[in-house]
């Protein structure tokens, strides 16, 4: 089972989704390229194919596109969600 960074809350004898984890980069912040790998298999994920000077990165289970020349992130595609 994989961890999805949702956090839940017991509120009498039921447990209630309290809140989703928020990326960890926003748009046009730096990105570390050199901490994070790649992802090489866009088809797992269902991302479309690069077609410009950007690559996609996950972090944490977040997928960011990110410029390739300047390391910014110009996107935050959203949760991953493996196949």
């Amino acid at each position: 089972m994989q961890s999805s960074g949702d956090r839940f809350c017991k509120q009498g004898h039921r447990w209630v989704l309290q809140n989703a984890r928020a990326p960890e980069f926003a748009v046009g912040d730096a990105f570390p390229v050199y901490d994070h790998s790649m992802l090489m298999d866009l088809a797992r994920y269902g991302l479309a194919p690069v077609d410009g000077p950007w690559r996609y990165y996950l972090v944490n289970r977040m997928i960011y596109k990110v410029a390739a020349d300047s390391h910014l992130v110009i996107e935050v595609v959203g949760p991953a969600r493996s196949s």
